[in-house]
């Protein structure tokens, strides 16, 4: 319990300290930070499962904060029943993500990353159906990549929890990634 509690205010503070250093991205931020920590520990190799703990938890954040937005927003009942699956799904996700991170002693960013964040800002701009499309649009592109990238990581990954969570989730990416097409070619056609 001191253990967790140990890593859980190291990592406040480092993310604290580095968000005052500069305006780089806060994934870039926390997966640095991670690889700083493991070198000085004397774990060499780690960067590729630091960069994609940090990238893990900000798409994670942003799906559940466009669910949440389209929850308030969404038009279509389709939409807003998606956006519900989306953010209780991602949060889930969220929380396994965040009992690896503790377990790894990865540092995650505690804002969107720069990239998300422009997603965000670009699908909360719009409104009714272009809102619906646009979400549906973004939610089919970030789970795109988000299946690569776990898909990568279940095989590539060097700590074994992390190449464990990158395989566990990769059912539930699947699923997400097969409604959103769905579901935007059904609004497509309107």
């Amino acid at each position: 319990m001191i253990r967790k509690f140990t890593v859980y205010m190291a990592s406040a503070l480092l993310l604290l300290g580095s968000t005052s250093c500069g305006g780089d991205d806060s994934i870039e931020q926390a997966a640095a930070q991670s690889v700083e920590q493991f070198e000085a520990a004397g774990v060499q190799g780690m960067k590729n499962d630091a960069l994609f703990i940090a990238e893990a938890t900000s798409a994670n954040m942003l799906q559940v904060q466009l669910g949440d937005l389209a929850l308030e927003r969404a038009v279509s009942p389709e939409v807003k029943e998606m956006a519900q699956e989306m953010s209780t799904g991602h949060r889930r996700v969220m929380e396994d993500l965040q009992d690896v991170a503790v377990q790894g002693e990865f540092v995650v960013p505690n804002e969107l990353g720069s990239s998300h964040q422009k997603v965000y800002d670009e699908v909360s701009g719009e409104t009714g159906i272009g809102f619906d499309l646009a979400y549906i649009k973004r939610i089919r592109e970030e789970h795109n990549r988000l299946l690569k990238r776990y898909e990568d990581m279940a095989e590539n990954a060097i700590n074994m929890d992390v190449k464990q969570f990158a395989s566990k989730q990769l059912p539930l990416l699947r699923q997400h990634l097969q409604k959103a097409e769905a579901l935007e070619d059904r609004l497509g056609s309107i």
